[in-house]
């Protein structure tokens, strides 16, 4: 009887830890979405601080804001251009086969608040870069807006010939 038992009990442990590893329960994916605007200021103040926010289209219904994604560096070409590339990850439940939610695909939320330029800053220009999508090469693909630091020199407007 005492094996029977051992062996009963055996075959239940093996019977729960296999269906423990085959668990279907919820996980998260991670999924780019696509930028398609933003509110940046003509140019940067120094001193002064700016909200900048940027409107992205879900990929599906399913799929929800997670964060922003991205870094600066500054340009390769040119040292006086710091580069922002901005990224929307959203998350997704990938067991759901069938999104049955509705739901407005365009958003809008703020990247930066109280963004700002102290007045020591070196950069000329911030490039911001953000991800729109890939190419058919599967190349990615940006939104760029060059925001001047300083309010640009008015230029002269043109002399009209005297009559």
């Amino acid at each position: 009887m005492k094996k029977i038992s051992l062996i009963l009990i055996l075959a239940l442990t093996v019977v729960s830890f296999v269906s423990c590893s085959d668990d279907d329960g919820p996980s998260i994916a991670y999924q780019y979405a696509e930028v398609t605007g933003e509110t940046l200021p003509d140019f940067f103040d120094l001193d002064e601080e700016y909200d900048i926010t940027v409107t992205y289209e879900l990929p599906d219904a399913c799929n929800e804001f997670y964060t922003f994604n991205g870094g600066t560096h500054e340009d390769e070409d040119d040292e006086s251009v710091l580069i922002y590339d901005i990224q929307v990850l959203t998350s997704y439940d990938p067991n759901v086969t069938e999104c049955t939610e509705e739901g407005e695909l365009t958003e809008t939320k703020t990247l930066f608040e109280d963004f700002g330029i102290p007045s020591d800053f070196q950069y000329e220009t911030i490039r911001f870069r953000f991800l729109t999508g890939a190419n058919e090469d599967d190349e990615a693909e940006f939104l760029t807006v060059d925001v001047p630091v300083g309010e640009p020199e008015a230029e002269d407007p043109e002399e009209t010939p005297a009559e």
